[in-house]
């Protein structure tokens, strides 16, 4: 039984620690990242949420043809819509933000929609977050849209 060698299948301990100080030194470059990533999508989201409810506001005034008012609060952690004749707020629209996230600047009157989609006063509600700020412009005619800042 000549030439019969043995063969030793696997990796040495020394190989396994390099890959594992490879992967250690990776994920500790990479987390702070990933962290960061998350404050961006929350703020983004936000900003897109709050579009979609004044979106929603501006239909709610077209379709039922009245007026509605888009209000902040005064910390700028809230928002709700308030029915304009009445004064009352509608039932489940008080949103409140997530944690670190603030409507910034607001116009000083609460945004009304009139029942043709028009809007009074226009103006930017700038969202400031940890990972920047997003402005949400409402334009007279009604248009919403959302630019990063």
């Amino acid at each position: 039984m000549k030439g019969i060698e043995k063969v030793w299948n696997g990796y040495s301990i020394l190989e396994c620690l390099m890959v594992l100080s490879m992967i250690v030194i990776l994920a500790t470059i990479a987390l702070p990242n990933f962290y960061r990533l998350g404050q961006e999508w929350t703020l983004w989201g936000t900003a897109r949420s709050i579009e979609s409810s004044l979106q929603w506001g501006r239909m709610h005034a077209i379709s039922s043809n009245t007026p509605i008012l888009f209000n902040v609060f005064d910390s700028g952690s809230r928002y709700c819509w308030i029915d304009a004749t009445s004064g009352e707020k509608y039932s489940n629209t008080v949103h409140i933000l997530p944690h670190n996230i603030q409507i910034e600047s607001a116009p000083r009157r609460p945004l009304r929609f009139y029942q043709y989609g028009n809007a009074v006063p226009a103006g930017t509600y700038v969202i400031r977050g940890e990972a920047g700020s997003y402005s949400v412009v409402v334009s007279p005619g009604g248009r919403i849209r959302i630019q990063k800042n």
